[in-house]
């Protein structure tokens, strides 16, 4: 079979490859589709292989048509997960058809529950907006500005439907789901403590079926923690709101987020802090977590900040208290939306994702019911109705069977410091006494002096990020417990009983009742509710009847299920059906989650932020970027403990062995914990090992360069494969002669602007050009694929070429990126993977046009088609003629080495001096080199090299650099030791020279404009074709940037280890290190 897919695929491709020659040059602004055949034909292979249903599903479809409107569906019969089994493999195959059934059971699900509620605990008008007077907890009514033009969060949670604004507010009563009818008096109800000892206590501990780490429950944690809050003054009141608004960070009130907020004017929370105590009292992998989340507020609200999206923000010391707070208001309220936009995703992304074991399975499909959709009459599908969590799932929530081994230990050894000596933990009333000492050790205390798990603050009031890692990999490493009947810890024995009460008290259904409200077949025996004889005969000898059973009781000593395609988690069967309806309320009932959630809102970047990137090598885990975005240094690259948190390693470990498609190998695999080497950047953990005197620069870059190691070697070898020994030197130097090529970029330039530039409306003359897209950023482009590797390039002089020139300019910036850039860690596998496939695919197609050019055939042809000129065709002959017994994919090798993944540093280089250049401080030395460039004199040249080499000292395209050092050696007055890591500070060295220009400056005196000097940065390639580039551009008449910001390159400034690197935002609202538009005005075509 792999061997008929081989043929099929490749057939596909040439199918693809010739669809492509024929398309038209011009898209229309269209994304070309250039893998049609090839998509086609895997999805088809896929089918085939993975039906998404089979024979052995037709048992559940036909329960659903027999009993689905009548006595309930048997969910033993596994329809659910038949149906996300089906949709996730139908994502890939057939995604109309997935995104339908997705659309149908997101339907269901959310009609699963009453919205708004059909009834309160207590009684409870919605259209106030104000706390109620029985909520002792409350404080003040939040404020509402009513000129701030974007949708915000408010502190209480109140005004998310307009049309009832009370709705799911703090300080609201729990909302009654399930209206009971049975019959039985409390009176005649076991006892609560004999209950647990009979049913409940965990007679051993059960690892969990499936390797789900102790890290998800820390996550579970703050969900529920999030969304119930049980006032202890009137336990018919939910202090917290009914939404993912991350309260238990920010707080429920204003008077709480005022706590936590620094007002810095720059929308930032206060270090390592956060509202809600509670937590305290969990686990401390839930404290760490939660931590990463404040960190993540505050770089978020660093980024908007620095982005700047609508030139409204400004340095907070200029502005005066009332404007600084405006613009902290604003930052802060925007951040908030942007980081609960990211702790949803988390939720659907990895936490879902975990519960239907859809990273286990290895599928990046996930369900989304946040999606705008419309039902069979057309009718709009209602979002963003607002929400009211009810008591039947504030019991469902409580999975203290799952408590690991290592949680239980640390649990008793909490009670036994708040406890007496005599007092019993599992006695209610020493367990208060506990809980209140407990309360009283941060009682008066701000919360930015709060601990947990042992940890400290440092001066900066930030917890030190070695600790928070070791406590957040130790969870990942830790084997959670599994669902089961007899598995809750003796130590939980008090928090259980008064469960059972508290349910009791309110009046809870049944879970029969539950079963049937929620379209569940109702049990008829308790050995169907649990086949486990001991538990069922326990069971009946206690309730005596199936339909008396209580709702807490049995979802907690319910059957689990057992680990398959669409179960993760394996709870009880009740639970698992009502997570998901419950999940797809809290998140489609929130409108800032749904219709709020817009770019407007969020900003272009921050909306950016939230989203999946399934090619990050977790399936889209939204976890692996917040570990990676706020502990870069104690999680590699790679390290499965970043890339699959919610599993234990050693089960991921197996799951991908077990896969055999060389996955396994793509990740780190520690034992025990994970780190990388220490960084010099300012951390509370490490010494700073930093070089930034020019001299030492220079020494470490240039002079002593072999003493120390890039990870660009690494890298390279990671994109082609090891290249030891197999380099051929003259292809190289034939290469990067830039005498030899000056000439063509002079005339490239002036085609590009000749044939790209676009005439204004009666605008006698005027003209514009994208002098980035179109002109610089195609150079490099066109130069390798007419002159150096015969690529099919698409353009106006080889209309049959299958390669567009956008889709080949992002190759070749994806593989520049992962070769010399220093990015965030979370991109590390994309980028990786990205670069081999299109490293593979360039060399690829150079080694077969170097094979089609060694036969006879393609001789004969040649001598026929000798009048016709082909540059690229002639050079390539004379480079596999000059090499010898060098085979065809060697010299492919060294020919992409050459060229490809130096060609958008080339750009960037080019792009920043032209920037500076037509900045109109600097119009004199514009026209200096105007001068220079018409006046052909022989140093001409070099001189124009000098005005660029300062240009890129004074805006340059790295700012600093990291090398591991070799062998020890003295620089800048410190000793570095073999194997220290040593941040090479480009900015502050080059600034060492001053602000001003000097463009006549000698070349041993000029700084580094450049860590890189190989391929098109090699310098006697460089120094020859750039003068000729930039002069072009410079020497076009009228020319000066377009009016607005269109004349200017989206950029911004972001403090990058204490040094400033320039980023920029492309029309997507992502970040990426290239430039990505700019458009010039010139006053005629070339």
């Amino acid at each position: 079979m792999s061997h008929l897919t081989n043929l099929l695929l490749k057939l596909a491709r040439d199918a693809d490859f010739s669809a492509a020659s024929r398309a038209p040059l011009d898209t229309d602004g269209a994304h070309p589709n250039t893998h049609a055949a090839e998509a086609t034909v895997a999805q088809i292979i896929d089918f085939c292989t993975n039906p998404p249903v089979s024979l052995s599903d037709s048992g559940a479809y036909w329960d659903l048509i027999k009993n689905g409107n009548s006595v309930g569906m048997d969910d033993r019969k596994m329809l659910l997960e038949r149906l996300l089994e089906a949709m996730a493999r139908l994502s890939d195959q057939n995604h109309g058809a997935s995104l339908k059934i997705q659309q149908l059971v997101i339907g269901i699900l959310y009609k699963d529950l009453p919205h708004p509620p059909h009834g309160f605990l207590s009684p409870f008008d919605t259209s106030k907006e104000l706390y109620l007077s029985s909520c002792p907890d409350a404080k003040t009514s939040p404020t509402m500005p009513k000129d701030v033009q974007y949708a915000y969060r408010a502190a209480d949670g109140s005004n998310y439907n307009p049309f009832i604004p009370g709705i799911g507010k703090a300080g609201s009563p729990y909302a009654r789901t399930v209206p009971s009818t049975n019959l039985t008096p409390v009176s005649t109800l076991p006892d609560a403590g004999l209950v647990f000892d009979v049913l409940l206590k965990r007679d051993k501990f059960t690892p969990h079926p499936d390797g789900i780490s102790s890290f998800f429950f820390a996550m579970a944690d703050l969900i529920i923690h999030c969304i119930f809050n049980t006032s202890r003054e009137d336990w018919t009141i939910n202090n917290a709101s009914s939404y993912l608004d991350l309260s238990i960070l920010y707080g429920s009130s204003d008077d709480e987020i005022k706590t936590v907020r620094s007002f810095d004017g720059r929308g930032g929370l206060m270090p390592d802090c956060f509202a809600d105590g509670r937590l305290l009292g969990m686990p401390p992998a839930s404290c760490a977590l939660l931590v990463l989340l404040n960190r993540n507020h505050n770089y978020i609200a660093q980024r908007i900040f620095d982005i700047n999206e609508c030139g409204r923000f400004q340095d907070p010391s200029s502005l005066s208290p009332e404007l600084k707070s405006v613009q902290d208001d604003e930052i802060f309220h925007r951040t908030r939306l942007v980081n609960c936009g990211y702790f949803m995703n988390i939720i659907l992304g990895d936490y879902v994702g975990a519960i239907l074991g859809l990273v286990r399975d290895g599928t990046d499909w996930r369900l989304d019911p946040l999606m705008n959709m419309r039902g069979l009459e057309h009718e709009v599908s209602t979002r963003g109705e607002g929400n009211v969590c009810s008591v039947e799932f504030n019991l469902l929530y409580r999975w203290h069977t799952t408590l690991s081994e290592r949680n239980v230990e640390w649990l008793e050894d909490e009670l036994a410091k708040f406890l007496p000596p005599d007092a019993d933990p599992s006695n209610v009333a020493d367990f208060k006494t506990a809980a209140r000492a407990f309360q009283g050790k941060s009682k008066g205390l701000p919360p930015s002096k709060w601990t947990f798990g042992g940890l400290s603050r440092g001066a900066s009031g930030r917890f030190k990020d070695s600790d928070l890692a070791k406590v957040l990999q130790e969870a990942t490493h830790d084997v959670a417990g599994a669902y089961k009947a007899r598995g809750i810890p003796a130590a939980m024995k008090a928090i259980e009983v008064m469960g059972i009460i508290r349910s009791r008290q309110w009046g809870v259904c049944s879970l029969n009742e539950f079963r049937k409200f929620m379209g569940l077949k109702p049990y008829q025996s308790f050995r169907e509710w649990n086949p486990d004889p001991e538990i069922y005969n326990a069971a009946a000898a206690l309730y005596k009847d199936i339909d008396r059973l209580e709702l807490h009781v049995g979802l907690q000593a319910e059957e689990p299920k057992l680990p398959g395609p669409g179960a993760g988690l394996c709870p009880g069967f009740t639970i698992s059906r009502a997570i998901l309806s419950d999940a797809v309320c809290l998140t489609r009932g929130d409108r800032f989650l749904t219709t709020d959630f817009t770019p407007f809102n969020l900003t272009a970047w921050g909306y950016q932020d939230c989203q999946f990137d399934k090619e990050n090598g977790s399936y889209g885990g939204m976890l692996t970027k917040l570990l990676f975005r706020t502990l870069p240094d104690q999680y590699p690259a790679g390290s499965v403990l970043a890339h699959f948190p919610f599993n234990i390693p050693t089960k991921m470990h197996d799951v991908l062995a077990a896969r055999n498609d060389g996955s396994l190998q793509r990740y780190r695999w520690p034992t025990e914990l994970d780190r990388t080497n220490p960084l010099p950047p300012l951390k509370d953990d490490y010494e700073r090992k930093v070089v930034n005197d020019l001299a030492a620069v220079k020494q470490a870059l240039i002079v002593d360069a072999a003493k120390f190691v890039s990870n660009v070697t690494e890298r390279k070898k990671k994109v082609v494969g090891s290249t030891e020994g197999r380099h051929i030197t003259h292809v190289k130097e034939a290469i990067l002669n830039g005498n030899k090529w000056a000439e063509y970029f002079k005339t490239k330039t002036e085609y590009l602007l000749k044939n790209k530039t676009l005439e204004g409306v009666g605008s006698s003359g005027l003209c514009y050009v994208d002098i980035v897209q179109d002109v610089i950023n195609l150079l490099p482009l066109y130069w390798i694929c007419e002159e150096v590797a015969e690529l099919p390039l698409k353009s106006a002089s080889n209309p049959w070429g299958a390669w567009y020139e956008q889709e080949t300019c992002d190759k070749f910036a994806d593989i520049a990126q992962y070769i010399y850039s220093t990015f965030e860690p979370v991109d590390d596998f994309k980028l990786q993977t990205r670069s081999k496939k299109y490293a593979a695919e360039i060399i690829q197609f150079i080694t077969e046009t170097l094979d089609k050019q060694a036969s006879t055939v393609s001789r004969i042809f040649e001598q026929m088609k000798a009048l016709q000129k082909n540059d690229g065709h002639e050079f390539l002959r004379s480079l596999t003629d000059e090499s010898g017994d060098a085979t065809h994919a060697t010299v492919a090798n060294d020919i992409f080495d050459a060229a490809v993944p130096t060609a958008a540093l080339f750009s960037k280089a080019i792009v920043h001096a032209v920037d500076y250049f037509l900045d109109d401080a600097n119009k004199q030395a514009r026209g200096e080199i105007v001068n220079l460039f018409s006046s052909q004199r022989p140093d001409s040249s070099a001189q124009i090299m000098g005005y660029v080499r300062e240009a890129l000292r004074l805006n340059p395209i790295f700012t600093g650099v990291y090398q591991t050092c070799l062998q020890p050696i003295v620089l800048q007055n410190q000793r570095i030791e073999a194997n220290d890591q040593v941040f090479v500070d480009i900015f502050r060295a080059n600034s060492s020279l001053g602000s001003r220009p000097n463009y006549s400056r000698p070349v041993h005196d000029q700084g580094i404009w450049s860590p890189y000097q190989e391929g098109m940065m090699t310098p006697k390639f460089f120094d020859t074709v750039v003068p000729a580039i930039v002069g072009t551009i410079l020497s076009q008449k009228g020319l000066k940037r377009a009016d607005g910001e269109s004349g200017r390159l989206t950029k911004f400034d972001e403090n990058w280890h204490g040094t400033p690197r320039r980023q920029y935002l492309d029309i997507s609202g992502l970040v990426t290190p290239w430039p990505d538009t700019m458009i010039v005005q010139l006053q005629v075509k070339v």
